[in-house]
């Protein structure tokens, strides 16, 4: 197994050295799918090289991966003598063939045989193909190496922003040939994933699992057509330490700096409430700053609720501050004195639960 990935990197990367089989293909029979009964397996693997970017607003993801394809076609079978491998066993890939084809030209022009055609189904533009080959073992299997960048789309879950994993899902299939046709098979040595101290800073990968799937069509005319579809599915997990010691950290600081209103004296009260409302105001500044980067999902996520939160411990903080100044004003004011001893302790008390039922609740709804 860690052979032949090897021999992908040196294959895909390294620019092995080989003959060019120049094989005529006047009819163009070569590239017509080889006749078997029923489709035609190519075992396929996916490797993930790097994500370099994430943009939770447009939903889409930027990676550079690479794509590997092995199937048979004995149509292209030689004798190994002919090319210097009088040593090749059959069944023997973790040695590069030598007759190779690489570059886009290469692939597309020299190469005589068929090869599948696989689609970025969930793609945003055109995936950037940086290096292609295709090689072929003397029995006729044909190796298809393929290293590119692309942006898809995916659906995210926010709901546990920033404590949040999302699932980004990568969707390959054959646009040329249905089902019945072509069936890639997922193949383990084919596969493979970033190290896990690369990638960008504020992800880290979880886990990647390949599946495949019947994926069906309805054309114009209402008839269905169904492909063979590579699913992979790729989990990652948000690093919350850019959030929490940016935005939530300092409106922890904040907000406690506004309960210093319940040790001014009691007939400054417009200073009070000017303080509260100050306070107010960056919050909202925040989070606009938060809004930004988030898409407009139909749901609260847990830092809407800490935000909310916040709004409210803010917004009663303003009313305490008129009650104390109702009550002195009606010459009560040891029971205003007794409010604000009182709100001292119960403010940071009730905004620390609120903030911990917050995320207890999300982290609940979450699972």
């Amino acid at each position: 197994m860690k052979i032949l990935q090897w021999v992908l990197v040196v294959f895909v990367l390294c620019g092995v050295q080989a003959d060019l089989a120049m094989a005529q293909d006047d009819d163009g029979a070569l590239r017509a799918p080889p006749p078997q009964d029923g489709p035609i397996e190519v075992r396929t693997g996916f490797q993930l090289f790097d994500i370099s970017g994430v943009d939770e607003k447009e939903e889409t993801i930027d990676f550079s991966g690479g794509i590997y394809m092995l199937w048979m076609d004995p149509r292209l079978a030689y004798d190994p003598a002919e090319v210097g491998m009088d040593d090749w066993v059959p069944g023997n890939y973790s040695t590069p063939p030598r007759r190779l084809y690489q570059d886009d030209f290469a692939v597309k022009e020299l190469y005589p045989g068929w090869k599948p055609h696989l689609s970025l189904s969930n793609g945003v533009g055109n995936r950037q193909k940086n290096i292609q080959a295709i090689g072929i073992f003397p029995d006729g299997t044909v190796l298809y190496a393929e290293r590119f960048s692309a942006t898809v789309e995916t659906s995210m879950n926010l709901r546990m922003f920033p404590f949040d994993q999302q699932s980004v899902k990568v969707y390959f299939h054959p646009f040329l040939y249905s089902r019945s046709e072509v069936l890639l098979v997922h193949s383990d040595i084919l596969a493979g994933s970033w190290q896990e101290d690369t990638g960008i800073a504020e992800w880290s990968k979880l886990n990647m699992e390949f599946s495949e799937r019947p994926l069906e069509y309805t054309l114009l005319n209402g008839e269905r057509k169904v492909f063979s579809e590579l699913v992979v599915t790729i989990d990652i997990g948000r690093k919350p330490e850019h959030v929490l010691f940016s935005i939530v950290l300092p409106l922890f600081i904040l907000v406690a700096l506004t309960w210093c209103v319940f040790w001014m004296d009691e007939s400054s009260v417009s200073d009070r409430v000017n303080i509260t409302f100050i306070g107010i105001l960056t919050v909202v500044s925040y989070y606009f700053v938060i809004m930004d980067g988030v898409p407009e999902i139909p749901y609260l996520t847990m830092m809407d609720g800490f935000m909310l939160v916040t709004f409210v411990i803010l917004a009663v903080t303003v009313v305490m501050s008129f009650v104390v100044d109702k009550l002195n004003r009606a010459g009560r004011r040891l029971e205003g004195d007794r409010v604000d001893r009182v709100a001292r302790w119960a403010f940071p008390v009730g905004y620390v639960t609120a903030v911990g039922l917050i995320v207890l609740v999300f982290s609940i709804a979450g699972r």
